[in-house]
């Protein structure tokens, strides 16, 4: 299996959680069978999607999104408009609930 960038939409404790609402985003590589490089990154997005316009939140998630060439992200959930969002930036949505590392660890299973 091709090694791939995957990126994991998680709240303050870790655990997955809606796309726009993430405190932080996961990074990892994913390939033969097991997870490289996990790194955290609080992007803070819970806090700016009470603050920002729609069109402003969405972009500053696109533009992190590219930066980081995402192949993947996981969440536990995502709107209309962000899903159609990714779909148009070509990053494949998965939904998982439950911890991000954990989820992370059993995705090649």
């Amino acid at each position: 299996m091709a090694t791939r960038t995957v990126l994991f939409a998680m709240d303050a404790d870790g655990t997955l959680t809606g796309v726009g609402r993430a405190h932080a985003i996961a990074t990892a590589r994913i390939g033969e069978g097991r997870v490289e490089g996990w790194k955290e990154i609080a992007v803070r997005w819970d806090e700016s999607h009470e603050n920002e316009r729609e069109g402003e939140h969405h972009a500053s998630v696109a533009k992190f999104l590219l930066a980081q060439k995402a192949d993947e992200l996981v969440a536990a959930g995502a709107g209309p408009d962000m899903r159609a969002m990714l779909s148009r930036m070509k990053v494949k949505l998965s939904f998982g609930s439950g911890m991000a590392k954990e989820f992370a660890e059993h995705m090649n299973e």
